[in-house]
């Protein structure tokens, strides 16, 4: 999906599977801080899930979750874009 950033839903919870303290979801969410609004999606919906609680709690004010996901967007023939990782040589 073209813009969309990937974040790993389990990197919202520490080591005992609690969810991280607002202020260091904040920190993790960060390069996403001047955007007005933020649309969590993933492949099924479950991580996608966790990442937009994860972004409320973090204090972003305009989540939302696209609910059929990287699955649908293919289905319909959207755009995609993908980018390389500069730093895999």
């Amino acid at each position: 999906i073209p813009g969309a950033v990937n974040y790993h839903a389990k990197q919202v919870f520490d080591e005992a599977g609690k969810w991280h303290h607002p202020t260091d979801l904040k920190k993790h969410f960060s390069a996403l801080a001047d955007k007005e609004k933020v649309v969590a999606s993933c492949g099924s919906g479950g991580s996608a899930c966790l990442n937009a609680v994860a972004l409320l709690e973090a204090g972003f004010d305009d989540v939302a979750l696209y609910p059929g996901g990287y699955s649908e967007w293919l289905r319909k023939g959207e755009a995609i874009k993908t980018v390389e990782d500069k730093d895999m040589t």
